[in-house]
């Protein structure tokens, strides 16, 4: 067995899988976003993808869930779907690349190519679902970011700001991406490294045979 390549291949699920961990955190928990209506100093509202929820600093607080999916703002409804399917991919990745590990015996050891390729397509996997959740996290905050800079809004009207659950959803999509880079890297490189060991012996004794030939 490979050391350098089973530890190189979990340190590429870890990675992944913690990601993975933060997605869910960003899907479920309702703090995208925050805002204090600055009229009540311990109250604060949270939006999150699912509910709406008024919070106070003694620890109580109520949520109510959104209307209906025709009511929610467009970039709610996209986030929304891109996150479960960025969920989806990474649940399905894990399901592709684990059995292809080299400390994993699921697949027989004399179909390298095979474990080579399942591993790289749950790779692929993982840095689509980084994509997925990545992606639609950065338009929230662009668009965020353009109503509390709107100058036609008065100075003291309350804005939204970004909560935890978007910082979650960042840094899931890039360690979903560097999981899949990593676990790629490895099946490319360090694979064609155990192939040029595995030559060398073969090159050595050929050139040893003909030298006790002459």
């Amino acid at each position: 067995m490979n050391s350098a390549l089973c530890l190189t291949e979990l340190l590429g699920l870890c990675l992944s899988f913690t990601g993975y961990i933060c997605c869910l955190v960003s899907l479920f928990i309702p703090q995208w976003l925050t805002f204090s209506s600055g009229m009540l100093v311990n109250e604060s509202y949270l939006l999150g993808l699912w509910h709406i929820c008024v919070s106070q600093d003694v620890g109580s607080s109520v949520c109510q869930e959104h209307g209906t999916l025709l009511e929610l703002p467009l970039h709610i409804q996209m986030t929304r779907i891109l996150v479960c399917l960025s969920v989806l991919t990474g649940t399905l990745g894990f399901m592709v690349s684990t059995p292809a590990l080299t400390c994993v015996k699921c697949l027989d050891n004399s179909k390298h190519y095979v474990k080579r390729v399942i591993s790289i397509v749950g790779g692929s996997l993982f840095i689509l679902a980084g994509a997925m959740i990545f992606c639609p996290v950065s338009y929230f905050a662009h668009d965020v970011m353009q109503n509390f800079w709107d100058i036609t809004l008065p100075k003291d009207f309350p804005r939204w700001e970004y909560g935890n659950a978007m910082f979650s959803g960042w840094v899931g999509g890039i360690l979903f991406v560097a999981g899949g880079i990593i676990l790629i890297i490895s099946q490319i490189f360090i694979n064609s490294e155990s192939r040029l060991q595995r030559n060398q012996p073969i090159e050595r004794n050929h050139a040893s045979f003909q030298m006790e030939y002459v």
